[in-house]
């Protein structure tokens, strides 16, 4: 045992380690590599079984693993890559026991993921000014911290329960100053202003950059679990959504890739998510190819449109009916063949969170990939 530990702290110490998974104890199912326990001992993990509970200590605190849970104190988080007993020995996915560890597989290397610095003292009355904010501090068990959201906020249904402060855009100080907060959280929208007038009244400020893609979605996380002091949660959620992920990959691999667009807006300005937002990245995980990936921003043009001629169009109800009155968009293949599709709740891929990894994902492979649809149930 005292070998272990030795073997652990340096692994902790040098951040890396050149690890050849061929000479392990591995099995492969459904593209996942799963170690056995022992092998987990080889590498430093500290990892126990008790009655179909798995017991993984860290350095952060300690994780249940059970029914394809993953057991934290303030939150459940659900993984599809299932343990399994092979020869008498258990074996336990590699790169989820490793996320929640701290660390990720960078081809035969383990490496330890950035690690924000800790705040000297935990916020207990935080105001959420982004919706994307406000829906990672539910999903990681934080929302007792919460005394106030916009108005945009509107998930998950108990986010009804706190107190508005204002528009995302328009917040009131005066209201923001009636609840007391010590933390107020942002993203890239906040005005330096209003963040001046709170710093001098000694209320903190941290403000994020909206994520972009996938791994600023996990970064923000991350991050916003070490402010709150959820770093079990954080980890946890992160390896649950990235366990997803490579499933999701699993089922869509070796599919053809149609060419969607996702109507924002039609009519004088075409609205759709350029190659450099996070709806392009959920895009391409669903299965599809972004019709407007080689653009940047939000903006694009009916020439353009016409030019690339998606294979499918989706949106909310009011943005393909508006695109369905304009007559020019009628030379379009997907108009002409009835390929456009209406999604009830956009705002599942509009804000860059752990739902739209999870629900927004599902809704668009149900799209792309309708007959893969029931096996990719479980994402949610």
């Amino acid at each position: 045992m005292s070998k272990i530990i030795i073997y652990f702290l340096l692994f902790i110490s040098t951040y890396s380690m050149n690890l050849n998974i061929s000479k392990l104890d591995t099995q492969n199912r459904k593209g996942t590599v799963f170690l056995s326990i022992n092998s987990f001992h080889k590498i430093g993990i500290d990892l126990t079984s008790s009655e179909n509970t798995f017991i993984l200590n860290t350095d952060i605190g300690e994780y249940h693993l059970k029914n394809n849970k993953i057991i934290t104190p303030y939150r459940e988080y659900t993984y599809l890559s299932e343990p399994f007993i092979f020869q008498g020995k258990y074996y336990l996915p590699l790169e989820l026991i490793l996320e929640l560890n701290g660390f990720h597989l960078e081809g035969n290397n383990i490496i330890r993921s950035t690690q924000p610095k800790k705040p000297d003292t935990l916020p207990k009355r935080v105001i959420s000014l982004s919706p994307g904010i406000t829906e990672k501090i539910f999903a990681l068990g934080g929302e007792d911290l919460l005394v106030g959201r916009t108005s945009f906020a509107s998930y998950p249904k108990e986010v009804e329960n706190i107190d508005i402060v204002g528009t995302m855009f328009e917040p009131n100080l005066e209201v923001i100053l009636d609840k007391k907060p010590d933390m107020v959280i942002a993203e890239t929208h906040f005005r330096e202003k209003l963040m001046s007038t709170l710093n001098s009244l000694n209320i903190g400020v941290t403000k994020y950059h909206t994520p972009t893609n996938i791994p600023e979605i996990h970064g923000s996380i991350t991050d916003l679990g070490v402010l709150l002091g959820r770093s079990l949660e954080a980890r946890g959620l992160n390896a649950s959504l990235k366990d997803k992920t490579s499933y999701t990959q699993y089922i869509l691999r070796d599919q053809k890739i149609p060419k969607v667009y996702y109507v924002l807006g039609s009519g004088k300005t075409d609205i759709t998510p350029g190659g450099d937002t996070f709806i392009n990245s959920l895009i391409e995980l669903a299965g599809g190819e972004n019709t407007a990936k080689e653009k940047s921003g939000w903006r694009y043009s009916l020439e353009e449109l016409i030019l690339s001629n998606p294979d499918i169009i989706f949106g909310s109800q009011r943005s393909v009916d508006n695109m369905l009155m304009e007559e020019n968009y009628h030379f379009l293949t997907a108009i002409k063949d009835k390929k456009y599709y209406i999604i009830e709740d956009d705002s599942i891929f509009n804000l860059p969170g752990p739902r739209a990894l999870t629900e927004g994902i599902y809704e668009m492979a149900k799209i792309f990939h309708p007959e893969l649809a029931e096996k990719l149930k479980c994402l949610y």
